[in-house]
């Protein structure tokens, strides 16, 4: 399973039959396991997840076995950097979001009320097609997404042909798009209104392979001033 970037749905089903019969193996095993970092215990893995809040850093982690059977583990990890940077990075994919007014130019400054519209440029890096891609760009508190489907259409000539996603996700803090990139850039538009005055955290657009890790890309987190 490591050695294939995506999984269809009958490997997939392979798989999981593959583990029930090892999981009947186990059935008797008594093994169980804790985890130290410098020789201070952080906790046993017995049938849980082991969830820890701070991973300390300053010790290599240890887990140490006792009982009879096998221990199988994996470790995930979550959370905001510590310096409130988000690396950019084009892996397969390249998207990048820009800020226009209604005249389609780059907006220096952005005052309450102000509708901005929302640029968003999608590629992929290497010329394939990359199909299931999902785009999300986060808004930071400032603005509001004008949801589509409640408001008509502006009158803005200057958008030439826009491109249609497959389909299109409205959240409270962030649109998604779920289309296919391509070697020719593809580019969506929408609409936000500035309705907060304040300097506010800007998270980075996205875009991923939902069926593939291997492509993403992420660009464009900073600060958004609101006057």
């Amino acid at each position: 399973m490591k050695q294939t970037s995506y999984l269809n749905t009958q490997e997939a089903a392979f798989a999981f039959l593959a583990l029930g019969k090892l999981s009947r193996q186990t059935a008797a095993s008594t093994a169980t396991a804790t985890l130290t970092a410098g020789g201070k215990s952080l906790g046993a893995m017995t049938d849980a997840l082991l969830n820890l809040k701070r991973v300390p850093t300053n010790a290599p982690l240890t887990l140490s076995a006792k009982g009879s059977g096998n221990v199988y583990y994996f470790a995930q990890s979550e959370g905001v950097p510590a310096n409130g940077k988000i690396a950019e990075e084009d892996n397969g994919l390249q998207v990048r979001r820009d800020y226009l007014n209604r005249e389609g130019q780059p907006l220096a400054n952005i005052r309450q009320n102000d509708l901005v519209v929302v640029k968003i440029t999608l590629a992929s890096t290497n010329g394939l097609d990359v199909e299931n891609v999902v785009v999300t760009d986060l808004l930071p508190a400032g603005l509001e997404v004008e949801n589509p489907r409640l408001t008509e259409p502006r009158d803005m000539p200057w958008i030439q042909k826009p491109d249609a996603p497959d389909y299109f996700d409205l959240r409270d803090d962030r649109i998604n798009f779920y289309t296919t990139a391509t070697g020719t850039t593809r580019t969506f538009y929408y609409l936000a209104r500035a309705v907060s005055k304040g300097r506010f955290v800007v998270g980075p657009v996205s875009a991923d392979a939902m069926y593939s890790s291997d492509y993403r890309s992420y660009n464009g987190a900073g600060i958004l001033v609101v006057k």
